[in-house]
């Protein structure tokens, strides 16, 4: 009876009250309200832009929560008045059910439009708020909070589901112990903190929080919440690179040391660097870099680091010459380039450099043992080319010879054709004398000898005296009887013979053929000249490939376009040169140098 008179005295004082009140019933129907009930309430809702149905939804759950006896609330944010008001449920009778409804402005115009900046402001920096009313047990998440804990809609946050999405451990041990001492000394805290979210990804957040306090008791927590993982696992990758720098810097057989760009004095370095210098680090500290480069060199690099420094260089590259403590001048191969600071201006310089004179040693053996190498195929394919074909040359001469005898009735004639014969075979004993020679011969040719270069024609003459007595070739050897050549004996039979041997060979039909052998000495070489009158070349279309492997100019079925090039190779590695000057229908000249004095091989053209 005391509680419906109560109720009484509340509906009929309510009428007069300011403020925005109202009594309903479970059905809400309105049982009492005040004066500014209708303009106040109905003026808010009809200019909410919310969609009505989460409107309705918050109104409907705050509602019948006060039904069952529990004061309620919900908070509606009104954007065209920059107001937020909070209507209030409480149930002031239980029978019948009577609910009072109020609406209490929480914040005005001014600073709604505070609040709302600092709500696109953190939403732009991507930080959330929070909130905890020690006295209600409520907490409040912005909506970064709740992006960042990845929770649905509907989702109601309390103190401890709020300090369960940080990770298990040391994580919460921490953040529970942060919030712990905020309450009891009003200490703030400010933390990363790895949280675990509710879609079950980890997130590494900062965390800010401080306690309010009324009457020495704290009514409320507040604070920050920002996803740092970016931040964070960026700091991680930058910790583990300059972990893993700081491991090559130090443990690298390579040299690596870091400069100043003022001056290029040392400030760090490695033991590769120590060991490559003789000094150890405290003695190479602030020492010029440059000062270590061998005296001709060191202006040029200090140059071309000045360059560097300027960006006229984006990197110094290449194998110099350093020298260490005891004088010794190394060959090393160094690489440098510029590190810049946040505001890309030059910080340090990092120099790499490794100690290659070992290897560049062994680089000229392997290019020596190339040249050795390439040497002994030359002289094999030269000592083949004169088997198969200086060998050739005497076993078709001789069987020429051979023929004319068993031929020949008359015994002087079979007399002088056996002297030709026998003359025959001393050059093929000769030849194969030569072999040898150019078997055993030292790959640089330093046993070249001095040679009577007339008496080679000659015998070159007599190994194909039968091919020029079939042919009726004649030879005319005007080579001065004093004249002597340095040349491998070998090669220069096989060079005559290749040369003779061609000229019969390719001799025109329509003429009585020659061969004319000249030689003169010119400026410290030996000039030899060899001409024919045969069918000639067409230098406008073979000129470039007379000596070509393989390369034929006349339709001849002995013709494999090996003579001249096996020609040029041996003259070349006795130190010469050979030419050529020829005309179709009229003949051919060779023209070969060899150096008078050169005794090494290597070629004085």
């Amino acid at each position: 009876m005391a509680a419906v008179k109560t109720s009484q005295i509340l509906i009929e004082a309510i009428r007069e009250m300011p403020g925005v009140f109202a009594i309903v019933d479970k059905e809400l129907a309105l049982i009492s309200k005040s004066k500014e009930w209708d303009a106040g309430l109905l003026s808010n809702f009809s200019t909410v832009t919310e969609d009505m149905t989460k409107l309705q939804l918050k109104f409907k759950t705050a509602f019948e929560k006060a039904i069952q006896g529990e004061n309620s609330y919900f908070i509606q944010n009104i954007p065209q008045k920059q107001v937020r008001y909070k209507y209030k449920f409480s149930r002031i009778d239980p029978e019948p059910c009577l609910i009072l409804i109020q609406q209490v402005l929480l914040t005005r115009p001014q600073d709604y439009r505070k609040e709302l900046l600092l709500q696109e402001t953190n939403k732009v920096a991507e930080i959330g708020f929070w909130e905890y009313n020690s006295v209600t047990g409520k907490i409040y998440w912005s909506e970064v909070t709740r992006k960042i804990h990845e929770v649905p809609e509907d989702f109601v946050p309390n103190l401890e589901t709020g300090v369960s999405f940080y990770k298990e451990g040391e994580n919460r041990e921490r953040i529970s112990r942060a919030v712990q001492n905020g309450v009891e000394t009003g200490e703030p805290w400010n933390g990363d903190y790895t949280i675990i979210t509710h879609k079950g990804r980890e997130v590494h957040v900062n965390a800010r929080g401080k306690a309010e306090f009324e009457n020495g008791k704290c009514v409320r927590l507040l604070g920050t919440f920002q996803d740092i993982t970016e931040r964070t696992e960026r700091n991680i990758r930058l910790k583990k690179s300059e972990e893993q720098f700081r491991l090559a810097f130090e443990n690298s057989p390579i040299g690596f040391l870091i400069i100043s760009v003022d001056g290029f004095h040392l400030l760090r370095c490695n033991r590769a660097f120590q060991n490559l210098i003789g000094l150890g680090e405290k003695e190479l500290v602030n020492k010029k870099f440059t000062d270590f480069f061998a005296p001709e060199e060191a202006n040029r690099y200090y140059l071309n680091f000045l360059k560097l420094i300027d960006g006229k260089l984006a990197e110094i590259r290449g194998e110099h010459f350093l020298r260490n403590t005891n004088g010794v001048i190394l060959t090393c191969s160094v690489f440098a380039s510029v590190i810049y600071d946040p505001d890309a201006k030059p910080k340090e310089i990092i120099v790499q450099i490794q100690d290659v004179t070992e290897l560049r040693r062994k680089s000229q053996e392997i290019d020596r043992f190339v040249e050795v190498t390439t040497e002994q195929n030359t002289r094999l394919i030269n000592f083949a080319h004169i088997v198969s074909h200086n060998l050739r040359s005497h076993t078709s001469n001789i069987a020429m010879l051979l023929n004319f005898l068993k031929e020949e009735k008359d015994l002087d004639e079979r007399e002088l054709q056996l002297d030709m014969l026998n003359q025959a075979s001393d050059m093929l004993t000769e030849t194969i004398k030569h072999l040898n020679e150019v078997v055993s011969v030292d790959i640089d040719i330093k046993d070249k000898e001095e040679l009577v270069l007339k008496d080679f024609v000659k015998n070159t003459e007599r190994s194909l005296r039968g091919l020029l007595v079939n042919a009726n070739f004649k030879i005319y050897n005007y080579v001065p009887e004093d004249l002597k050549v340095y040349a491998v004996p070998a090669y220069l039979e096989s060079v005559l013979l290749n040369l003779f041997s061609n000229s019969i060979k390719y001799r025109d039909p329509r003429k009585k053929s020659w061969l004319q052998v000249t030689a003169e000495t010119v400026n410290g070489y030996t000039v030899i000249s060899v001409s024919d009158n045969g069918l000639g070349i067409n230098m406008e279309r073979y000129g470039d490939r007379i000596f070509g492997l393989y390369k034929t100019f006349h339709e001849h079925s002995e013709a494999r376009g090996l003579g001249l090039y096996m020609t040029q190779s041996q003259i070349q590695v006795m130190g010469g040169s050979i030419d050529v000057k020829s005309k179709v229908g009229e003949g051919t000249t060779f023209i070969i140098k060899l150096h008078e004095k050169d005794k090494t091989g290597m070629s004085g053209r």
